[in-house]
């Protein structure tokens, strides 16, 4: 049975990425997170040996609305409930420790874009892009994320 590593961008636009290093197979979900989520996580562990969900440590948006912040924060922790109650090893990560880890040199505005490249070049198959070439929110940031477990729990 594969180690699998479930990496988490918590966001109201982000994404759950379950990753097989062994076989760079990947499979993403996206919000609303929900009961379906956990059957789906639930699901999975009947499969393959999921070794830890790591979730993006997140703070306040600065700067955004409270209806903003709100939302982003009900999303952070229905995702963090739904892999409490899984029972699987839960993990939380700074997004610099990720960012620095997978080696990123680029800061603000063209994070995503560098996250995204890095993510292609070592996943060249992952559905990172939607039918017209835009990038598709959260899937390389919880892609990478899910990447950084694996690389921490092995000592790569």
């Amino acid at each position: 049975m594969d180690d699998l590593f479930i990496g988490i961008d918590p966001g109201a636009s982000g994404a759950v990425c379950a990753l097989v290093p062994a076989t760079k197979g990947i499979a993403f979900l996206q919000p609303p997170y929900d009961k379906n989520t956990y059957d789906k996580i639930m699901a999975t562990q009947s499969a393959h040996n999921i070794r830890i969900i790591m979730i993006e440590q997140v703070s306040p948006i600065r700067g955004a609305s409270a209806g903003s912040n709100f939302k982003f924060g009900y999303n952070t922790g229905q995702i963090n409930a739904i892999a409490e109650i899984t029972g699987i090893g839960v993990d939380l990560v700074r997004p610099k420790a990720w960012h620095k880890k997978i080696g990123m040199i680029k800061k603000q505005p063209h994070i995503k874009k560098e996250v995204a490249a890095i993510a292609h070049r070592l996943y060249p198959d992952a559905e990172l892009y939607g039918p017209r070439g835009g990038l598709l929110d959260g899937r390389s940031d919880a892609l990478m994320i899910a990447h950084f477990a694996f690389l921490k729990y092995t000592g790569k």
